[in-house]
């Protein structure tokens, strides 16, 4: 049975015990630095799923950006009576066309999938014009755009192939370190 992560600061008790795993799979270790959720659990860990998109988020983007994104779902969900991936494009699609904030048309549709990160910021959003259109609109494009400042992880397929060496990247090795979640106020 896998050893379960139900919070940050589960995976943060574990975090000793996980860098030495990956120091000792160089491998894995380079495969983590595209997708560390899924190295942990290339490790044998399992993530809660209720809680894995929070702590991936805590640990690309921050806790602060982290509980603001799950804030932003909660109002998502809450406007449109459904829970939505903002970060899915094609479900995004199905829900704005259900919202008639785009057409049910197959012709020149605008992208759905989040904005992609690039040096320095992203660059705008294709659903900005219809901002307008639903209330919905302003909390999920703000949600990209918070989403975007960071890159994402590696998709599971990028993952596995790098992993398996048939991808290689210009990294030959990684080093984690650790950070107390609390800073330390009585230093000796």
């Amino acid at each position: 049975m896998a050893d379960q992560i139900n919070t940050f600061s589960d995976l943060q008790a574990r975090a000793g015990v996980i860098l030495a795993r990956l120091n000792a799979a160089p491998a894995v270790a380079i495969a983590a630095a595209t997708n560390p959720l899924l190295a942990v659990e290339h490790l044998g860990y399992e993530f809660n799923p209720e809680t894995r998109t929070g702590i991936g988020d805590r640990i690309r983007l921050g806790p602060a950006a982290a509980e603001k994104l799950a804030d932003l779902r909660t109002t998502i969900a809450r406007l449109v009576d459904r829970q939505v991936d903002p970060d899915d494009g094609p479900a995004v699609r199905r829900l704005l066309t259900d919202l008639g904030v785009l057409p049910c048309s197959d012709g020149d549709e605008p992208d759905t999938d989040p904005p992609r990160w690039q040096p320095g910021g992203a660059g705008p959003d294709p659903l900005e014009p219809f901002r307008d259109r639903h209330p919905v609109m302003e909390p999920l494009l703000e949600y990209r755009r918070i989403s975007a400042r960071r890159p994402r992880f590696a998709p599971p397929q990028a993952f596995a192939a790098i992993l398996s060496g048939a991808v290689t990247t210009p990294l030959t090795a990684a080093n984690g370190r650790l950070q107390s979640p609390e800073p330390d106020t009585n230093p000796r």
